[in-house]
């Protein structure tokens, strides 16, 4: 097969009965003749995802210019490293990173192909089946270190602080200057917000495609709520991990109070995660290769915090 133009990066768990039918939308719904390559990093799924694709064999070999990967971790990692192993084995020179249960909008890759620039971060909007729901991209929340969806509506590309995950779009070359996602950050949370601030410290620029759509499957309550209960005690770590790499000393102890108040019963246990991990040494690693220091984010998008006062 020839070099694909556009690698579709996507980590899976337990997606086998829709990876299929995420792959021939994204197929489908394009409008040049493009070469896609597919890369699906399995993290230590349990419903035979391989099997799942083989049963859609004859009409995913169907669909011309395509190519599809599974490779599957020895162990489970999570999304953030998840999303690297799959990088690492692309070999298109333009990255989609999504994940395994959306559609995208037709026409999608000739809006990528046109918007692309070497030190350009690219956002969809995400949007939710039979919803009037519209993500504008993400903004941050400090200390929480979350991020809350953009709802005003944009008309042409525009800036945003945040990327999110199901439609982040780059040229290879410039993931692998980033360093990927932080693989420091466990199982879920924080690690996209923490890759896009990244990013723009790192001299790149985010810019929102309003008409660059991807309707995402977003979990069903009961669903969600299981999950949630699975990934928690890791978001916290992560959120903590996040803001320590960033916030100002001030700013640290805020976060540490938020945190302790908001999950008295998971704080303990993430502050231990947070002792043994490698975080005062990437910190330091960050504050000398970043071009930018943090504090020029939050003059670029007069950043405040949950309160609406200025960060300390």
């Amino acid at each position: 097969m020839a070099r694909p133009d556009i690698s579709i990066v996507m980590p899976a768990r337990n997606e086998g009965p829709r990876l299929a039918g995420t792959i021939l939308s994204i197929a489908r719904a394009r409008a040049t003749r493009s070469r896609l390559e597919f890369v699906i990093a399995d993290d230590q799924s349990e419903d035979d995802s391989n099997g799942h694709l083989r049963a859609a064999a004859d009409e995913l070999l169907r669909e011309p210019r395509i190519d599809i990967k599974v490779s599957r971790l020895e162990q489970r990692h999570g999304v953030p490293r998840a999303r690297n192993f799959a990088a690492s084995l692309a070999t298109a020179e333009l990255l989609f990173i999504t994940d395994a249960h959306v559609r995208f909008t037709p026409g999608w890759d000739a809006m990528v192909l046109e918007q692309t620039r070497p030190r350009r971060v690219l956002a969809g909007a995400v949007t939710e089946a039979n919803t009037q729901f519209i993500g504008y991209g993400c903004r941050l929340v400090v200390p929480f270190m979350g991020t809350y969806w953009n709802r005003d509506p944009v008309t042409g590309p525009t800036p945003v602080q945040i990327a999110a995950c199901p439609a982040t779009v780059l040229p290879r070359a410039l993931f692998q200057q980033l360093g990927g996602y932080d693989e420091g950050m466990r199982l879920y949370g924080a690690a996209e917000p923490e890759f896009s601030l990244r990013a723009w410290l790192s001299g790149a620029e985010l810019v929102l495609l309003p008409t660059l759509r991807v309707e995402h499957r977003f979990k069903p309550r009961r669903e969600r709520q299981e999950f949630m209960s699975e990934v928690r005690p890791f978001m916290v770590h992560n959120s903590l991990r996040f803001g320590l790499l960033y916030l100002s000393e001030e700013g640290c102890l805020q976060l540490l109070r938020y945190h302790a108040r908001k999950f008295p019963n998971l704080f303990d246990d993430a502050i231990r995660m947070v002792e043994a991990s490698d975080v005062w040494r990437r910190r330091a690693m960050l504050e000398r290769r970043l071009e930018r220091p943090f504090s020029w984010f939050v003059q670029r998008f007069d950043l405040r915090d949950q309160s609406g006062e200025a960060l300390l």
